[in-house]
């Protein structure tokens, strides 16, 4: 891939470059508008905003802000407990803002500018103008709710800024302004791109992506993040968006890939989920490779075990039968809480005694204890692995050499977002058919055809399950903070069953080997065993039966443990204050800006993110 691209790059300066006119008569530092009249070099510039802008690898992404995982980080730990001020812009978040709200970003939007208005103005027939400007105009209305989903209004240049003959400081538009122009973006492409591209075009924008984009926007919009007074209207707009999605999907036979422990390792070409994907392959070297399984195998398997999930995450499994673990009738049992789990449990989490295949690993049992020997000594720190989209084909000592593909969208969130939507609206029905969809695939238990959901649920009822399954079905995907953020749940309760997390801790399990079976074994120096205790020579030989539960408690006991940060001997609770729905404006930004205003709550903010 890095030779291809280095072939397609030379080819597009050649065309740029290679006839002696134009070097006599333009600007050599500058785009030459020759490029637009030819479709190919006018792709070749497409090709770079791909390569700039298309969603990367985001697997555990965000992880840590939520409830999915924890960490220790001081930048997490001042936005999670509250300890961000008005005056403090110094933490790991906001400077990850600047990133995002930064001149670098705008520069890209230029880039995307130019090829709007370059294109539009060629000789180029209509039809492939529309094509070449729908893939531009995702591009930018992509990266302009990167920004705004976290500060709300911002700048919104729609065209190339001339710096000789205009003002280049510009205000922040209204939220409903930036969002309104996203959905013209978004409209554009669904108006003009394919439904589907040849193989020799195959990861490119189509219809089908642009549609999907615009219901995640709007469902955003709706949420009461961005929509405090819950206008009917808004949810409206976005169950259109998103059931227009669906349409257009269908035409092209997008659906649920058959296996969700695949849906990230099987083959992209077939895969019918895949809407707005990135594709990964290490055949074409290092940079073209994920290191995802080196952050969640363990040690024996080639990694670092970083990817932790938390007890809290864990009990949001449902049964296999669909019930909440709350529920009297679900059966479930809270010291042998990994049986009979929804399906996808075992995909996603790695408990103790759980089964792993791994490449170039002799075992298939993967153990959790404190001090196990087969993981040099050492353990995760919640108890927990996680197993999400593992590629067990990958040896063991290439884990960093990952060819999983990263889908931005899939087809279970368009079915998801247009279920929230329509239960908003009162559509139980339409509601429920697409998350029992969801269920079904997973493996959950038909039951009376509801797979778990009680008949004629409540609209806030089914809100909580349909959140419930958002957590599960998009585990580690980078949404969970993001749903956190908009539907509030830091801050206000969703349900009877869905508590608010702030005031809560983070735990994860302790699992300790009873002192008996600590003793080491006794073998020469030399041994292959030399070292090893009672306990790691049964769990190696796969003596240990965790589903007989004299056995397993003559082995282990679990404690509770918190996860949080200790300050002054006290564990932390979340603590996420309102003031962090729209982010402060980096200080980068305003030093360079007389017209750009902070947000308000922010140290001297006077511009109000959801005022129209």
């Amino acid at each position: 891939m890095k030779k291809r691209s280095i072939l397609i790059m030379l080819v597009f300066f050649t065309a740029l470059f290679g006839c002696e006119d134009v070097l006599d008569k333009h600007d050599l530092n500058t785009v030459d508008d020759l490029i637009w009249d030819d479709e190919v070099t006018a792709t070749l510039y497409l090709n770079k905003l791909y390569e700039d802008n298309m969603p990367d690898m985001s697997l555990g992404e965000g992880s840590a802000w939520g409830d999915e995982t924890y960490s220790s980080s001081e930048g997490v730990s001042n936005l999670m407990y509250g300890f961000v001020e008005p005056t403090n812009f110094s933490t790991s978040f906001v400077s990850r803002g600047t990133d995002v709200f930064h001149k670098d970003n705008y520069k890209l939007i230029r880039q995307v500018n130019i090829a709007i208005e370059g294109i539009e103005g060629s000789t180029l027939s209509d039809s492939i103008k529309g094509v070449l400007v729908g893939q531009a105009r995702f591009f930018r209305a992509y990266r302009y709710w990167e920004i705004i989903k976290i500060y709300g209004g911002i700048p919104m240049i729609m065209h190339v800024q001339d710096p000789y003959t205009e003002i280049l400081d510009v205000a922040r538009n209204k939220t409903s302004e930036c969002i309104n122009l996203i959905v013209e973006d978004m409209d554009y492409g669904i108006e003009h791109l394919p439904d589907q591209w040849d193989a020799n075009n195959f990861g490119r924008i189509t219809k089908g992506a642009a549609a999907a984009y615009k219901g995640r926007v709007l469902l955003h919009w709706a949420s009461p993040m961005f929509n405090p007074e819950n206008k009917a209207e808004r949810w409206q707009q976005a169950y259109d968006a998103n059931k227009q999605a669906i349409e257009i999907l269908a035409v092209t036979g997008r659906g649920l890939h058959p296996e969700y422990s695949t849906i990230f390792t099987s083959n992209i070409t077939t895969n019918v989920e895949a809407i707005l994907f990135r594709q990964y392959s290490a055949a074409a070297g290092q940079d073209f490779a994920t290191g995802w399984e080196s952050t969640i195998r363990p040690r024996s398997g080639g990694g670092s075990g970083s990817q932790n999930p938390t007890w809290n995450f864990v009990k949001a499994f449902c049964m296999s039968n669909g019930k909440r673990i709350t529920n009297p009738a679900s059966g479930y049992d809270s010291t042998y809480y990994w049986q009979n789990r929804d399906p996808r449990f075992y995909d996603i989490i790695g408990y103790n005694g759980c089964t792993w295949e791994m490449n170039g690993k002799t075992t298939t049992v993967q153990w959790t204890y404190d001090r196990n020997a087969q993981e040099y000594n050492t353990k995760p720190g919640t108890g927990f692995y996680c197993k999400k989209a593992s590629d067990i084909n990958l040896n063991k000592d290439n884990t960093s050499l990952g060819s999983q593909t990263w889908h931005e969208i899939r087809y279970a969130e368009v079915l998801l977002n247009f279920a929230e939507c329509a239960n908003e609206l009162g559509k139980t029905s339409e509601a429920m058919e697409n998350v029992i969809a969801i269920r079904q695939r997973a493996g959950i238990e038909a039951g009376d055809g509801n797979y778990g959901i009680p008949a004629n649920p409540g609209k806030t009822e089914l809100l909580e399950i349909i959140m419930n399954e958002r957590q599960i079905e998009f585990a580690f995907e980078n949404k969970r903070y993001w749903d956190l953020r908009r539907r509030k749940m830091f801050t206000s309760d969703l349900g009877p069953n869905t508590p608010k997390l702030n005031g809560t801790h983070r735990y994860g399990l302790l699992i300790q080997v009873n002192a008996r079976y600590m003793r080491p074994l006794s073998v020469p120096e030399g041994d292959p065993l030399y070292g090893w205790k009672m306990i790691d020579t049964a769990a190696y030989n796969g003596s240990i039966n965790i589903n007989d539960s004299e056995v397993y408690n003559a082995y282990f006991k679990t404690t509770l443990r918190i996860m949080d940060a200790v300050v002054n001997d006290v564990p932390m609770v979340f603590d996420y204050k309102e003031l962090y729905d729209f982010m402060s404006v980096p200080e980068a930004m305003l030093n360079s800006s007389d017209s750009i205003k902070q947000t308000v709550g922010w140290f001297d903010g006077s511009f109000d993110p959801l005022v129209e």
